[in-house]
């Protein structure tokens, strides 16, 4: 799934709702970030096992930004953000379990100071970010002993609509770049009410993008059902 890249891109994206994200996070755990990248390990596995490749444990490293704020700084537009390569659990089939892997690995690699960009990509400003991204994507292969093979960025975006000249602005859709032997990355990005991915690939090596994209609905989609059906046990008074 990595490896050299051309000089041309596709790019799709898939959409959520941020209710339906949060209907999962406060059911099934975890945190928005956490149900996010479990519907993008659901995509990644449905896009090995379409060609009939086998989802291992360890296929899928990603680059995951991970917030290092400090209480108080609650601003989105002052953002402290350091890295973590995580292996997204593209072996486990059942979706619910497959977010608690995904709590456990970022819980795990938090717990042993795995942050790998430290200040490189500490103090980001809120416009600023995807720039930075790309010049920390470079940065990561620098370090010896690391293969990464997509990244994923999620952003918070503002909640209440934004206006220019009047007009309503409907959808952001958020892109990534990539670099190196980064064939593939999702950003995430949250307006609103909405969740939206924007998924970017290699031209040449992505013929299945769209699979991808589908699978992040789906992986999503599975997980909501299976938060409706979800009883979590009554507190003893």
């Amino acid at each position: 799934m990595s490896g050299p890249i051309g000089q041309q891109r596709r790019y799709l994206w898939a959409r959520a709702s941020l209710d339906d994200v949060k209907t999962i996070k406060r059911e099934l755990g975890g945190t928005v970030n956490d149900v996010v990248l479990a519907a993008i390990s659901g995509g990644f596995r449905a896009l090995l096992l379409a060609p009939g490749e086998e989802p291992e444990a360890h296929k899928v490293p990603s680059l995951v930004p991970v917030s290092v704020r400090a209480p108080g700084e609650e601003s989105i537009y002052e953002n402290r953000v350091s890295a973590v390569v995580a292996n997204l659990p593209v072996h486990v089939a059942d979706p619910v379990e497959r977010l608690a892997a995904v709590q456990a690995e970022l819980t795990a690699l938090k717990a042993s100071n795995e942050a790998i960009l430290g200040e490189e990509l500490v103090t980001l400003g809120g416009y600023t970010l995807f720039p930075l991204m790309s010049q920390g994507i470079r940065l990561a292969f620098a370090l010896p002993q690391r293969e990464i093979v997509t990244v994923t960025t999620n952003v918070p975006g503002p909640r209440q609509p934004l206006y220019g000249m009047g007009r309503r602005l409907v959808e952001i859709i958020p892109y990534v770049p990539i670099a190196t032997t980064v064939r593939t990355a999702v950003a995430i990005f949250t307006y609103c009410d909405n969740v939206t991915f924007g998924v970017t690939g290699d031209l040449a090596a992505n013929p299945d993008l769209e699979v991808l994209a589908r699978g992040i609905e789906d992986g999503l989609a599975e997980l909501l059902e299976a938060a409706r059906h979800h009883h979590r046990p009554e507190q003893g008074g």
